[in-house]
């Protein structure tokens, strides 16, 4: 039986799988055995959403609407643009980011929220201190598409340089892991539908699954688990584990260790880049987490024998 927090549901930012808004129905032709009928059936949405910075446009996100704002907040987090929820003072959001935004946390964060009924699929972030020239761009281009990342990394050293090593002495018993991708596949209901959505999740040691978001960009799901967990001032992540139902890229390790992130798990394969990342801020990677088994390509103390508790 799938562990979720209890105070996180489908109604919250903290848990919201992309269900029926994050997919559209369509009408399809359908062919078997040689012969066709007409059907139902649903696709992942993806749509643009224009990120901009002080009023200026910044970038063109294709993702899967919801939690917009939390989309865009940990983007910021993983170029280094805003560090905690006390950078941002007001933010502005059209219709399409609107529905799941809670404004007590907004106030708790001491953040401003500004409605524009007018304008659609926009999230302007206002920032408390005027940005340092460069500090935008230095890291890499902003991605322009749901599949991009790191598309435009200058090079990997300037990143190394700016990346903080990753405290975290939490140890993981592997039999925990292993029962990690089945709980994570039971919230998936935007994938159920439409097998085009990937997914991730912030994990509490013994297993519980804290926050689950899915999007058609993996590193978009990413993105909105963390800048849920800025927005709550939860930052750094030092005793969670983040699971990515999708391949571990450089991005994503770079993202969970800006987090503070100390252990990342693919259910699928790492790639070189992501594992020497991880080796040198100091994350566990662990990859092909499925059917009982997995690796671990770097900082392996923290993934022990043991039992779920």
């Amino acid at each position: 039986m799938s562990r979720v927090a209890p105070h996180l549901s489908e109604r919250t930012p903290g848990r919201r799988p992309a269900g029926r808004a994050g997919t559209s129905r369509l009408v399809v032709r359908r062919w078997a055995g040689g012969l066709s009928r007409s059907d139902h059936d649903w696709v992942a949405a993806e749509e643009p959403l224009q990120v901009a910075l002080n009023g200026n446009p910044l970038a063109i996100l294709m993702r899967t609407p919801g939690a917009d704002l939390e989309l865009v907040l940990g983007l910021l987090h993983a170029e280094g643009v805003v560090s905690t929820a006390g950078d941002v003072a007001r933010v502005r959001l059209s219709p399409s980011g609107q529905e799941d935004v809670d404004p007590e946390l907004l106030g708790a964060a001491g953040i401003e929220l500004e409605l524009l009924p007018e304008v659609e699929g926009l999230v302007d972030v206002e920032l408390r201190r005027p940005l340092a020239d460069g500090q935008i761009g230095w890291q890499r281009a902003l991605p322009s598409s749901s599949a991009c990342g790191v598309c435009g990394a200058t090079t990997l050293a300037a990143i190394q340089r700016t990346q903080p090593q990753v405290v975290g002495t939490a140890t993981w018993p592997v039999a925990v892991l292993h029962i990690l991708p089945d709980r994570l596949r039971e919230t998936q209901t935007g994938f159920d539908r439409t097998g085009g959505l990937h997914a991730a999740a912030l994990v509490a040691p013994g297993g519980t699954l804290l926050a689950v978001h899915e999007d058609i960009g993996r590193h978009n799901a990413v993105d909105k688990l963390i800048g849920l967990s800025l927005l709550r001032s939860e930052l750094p992540l030092g005793d969670r584990l983040l699971l990515v139902s999708g391949r571990a890229g450089f991005e994503i390790v770079q993202k969970a260790a800006a987090a503070g992130i100390p252990v990342i798990a693919s259910v699928s394969a790492p790639s070189s880049l992501a594992v020497r990342v991880a080796e040198q801020v100091g994350a566990t990677l662990v990859g092909f987490l499925r059917d009982g088994r997995c690796n671990v390509y770097t900082h392996p103390e923290r993934v022990v024998a043991g039992a779920v508790s």
